[in-house]
């Protein structure tokens, strides 16, 4: 079987953009509408997650990562540049393994306060609003710099694994990230040793 060129792959892009726009050309005039359609294709094929990443130089040795997606078969790849075009941010790439399956993806922190959240504010979900509050709430926290603090940090794994199965299908258990967790924060680490070193 002869494989799909890289010219071919774009060239087929191309046409799924082309249709994505026609969507877009048929909602002329008719921008609410397009939204509530977004927003209702959310509630059946899109996902609000927020990874907990062991990284070594992240605070506390951990990273939060938000990241809002939809996915949708290869075939159907114009609907996510139709989201594309709309939030005017984003990245589609194939999910890996080998089911026919492509993402959007938007999971730049800034994007997502500046365009993802004001747009669910606007055009509420139904199914899934219940796991994008708690979405919300933790990247307003994080905008907060909560997570910086071991109280806020935890808080914000608490909420980040009562999303999406509670958290059964995660690599690190909640015990094990707070095991590995410092007894105070760091910054009041540093300024207990300082103010130490001032009294020798």
């Amino acid at each position: 079987m002869q494989s799909i060129s890289r010219k071919d792959l774009n060239i087929c892009s191309k046409i799924k953009m082309k249709e994505a726009q026609k969507i877009l050309s048929e909602f002329r005039g008719k921008q609410k509408l397009l939204h509530y359609y977004l927003a209702g294709f959310v509630d059946g094929e899109g996902s609000f997650s927020v990874e907990i990443i062991k990284h070594p130089t992240q605070v506390f040795g951990w990273m939060i990562n938000p990241c809002f997606q939809v996915y949708q078969h290869e075939k159907n790849r114009h609907i996510l540049e139709l989201f594309q075009l709309v939030f005017k941010t984003g990245k589609i790439y194939r999910r890996s393994g080998s089911h026919p399956v492509l993402n959007f993806s938007i999971d730049s922190r800034r994007n997502l306060m500046e365009k993802v959240l004001p747009f669910f504010d606007k055009y509420p979900l139904i199914v899934k609003k219940s796991t994008y509050q708690t979405f919300k709430s933790i990247l307003l926290m994080m905008e907060e710099k909560e997570h910086f603090t071991i109280e806020g940090f935890k808080k914000i794994v608490d909420l980040a694994y009562s999303m999406n199965q509670q958290g059964k299908e995660r690599k690190y258990t909640k015990e094990f990230i707070f095991s590995t967790l410092p007894t105070s924060n760091i910054q009041e680490s540093s300024e207990t040793i300082r103010r130490n070193s001032l009294k020798k």
